[in-house]
């Protein structure tokens, strides 16, 4: 999750808080917190009291799970950096994906190859997904799984980043359009 959207989520959820607190402390009679909003209240009907006692818990909790998800989830980074005592080493996102793109075709027989990478930042972990169109009519789980090697083989020989999971979509040569189709041309 990238930074704006973790610090946009804590700030509605804080929001979200701010304003159940308000609003029980409105309809609810509380010591502190009720003289401070008291001139506010506009009802002393039960049945409003209760619906908006429940709608301020809900909203409660809403922005409690929002703010505990904001902190818990992984950060995605668009670069891998490595540090040591000589200096920084930066790895990007695309020159990955494309380094992984051009192993799977130089072992395998297949065409149109993209892959997309996904890593996280707190302990690198990496996720791919890779489609490819096989030229050959092959035993297309055969060839997943040795492209699921090559992925991993791969990533670890340019980053020494475990891989968490590789998702790999074949399609059969037969099964893809060509890109002309049999109309006639007309001048």
């Amino acid at each position: 999750m990238r930074k704006s959207t973790k610090t946009a989520i804590i700030i509605w959820g804080l929001l979200g808080l701010s304003q159940s607190i308000w609003l029980i402390g409105l309809v609810a009679p509380i010591d502190y917190l009720s003289k401070m909003v008291l001139s506010t209240v506009q009802t002393s009907e039960t049945w409003i009291e209760i619906l908006a006692v429940s709608l301020s818990l809900i909203v409660g909790i809403a922005g409690i799970l929002g703010i505990v998800i904001a902190l818990l989830a992984p950060a995605k980074v668009k670069s891998l950096d490595f540090r040591s005592p000589n200096g920084k080493l930066s790895v990007s996102q695309q020159a990955v994906e494309k380094m992984v793109q051009e192993a799977i075709l130089a072992e395998k027989s297949v065409t149109d190859v993209k892959t997309n990478l996904k890593m996280t930042g707190r302990k690198p972990k990496v996720r791919v997904k890779v489609s490819a169109v096989d030229r050959k009519d092959r035993d297309l789980v055969k060839l997943g799984e040795e492209i699921q090697t090559t992925v991993i083989n791969e990533i670890g020989r340019i980053m020494a980043v475990p891989v968490k999971k590789v998702k790999v979509r074949i399609k059969p040569a037969s099964s893809v359009k060509s890109s002309r189709t049999n109309q006639p041309r007309v001048v």
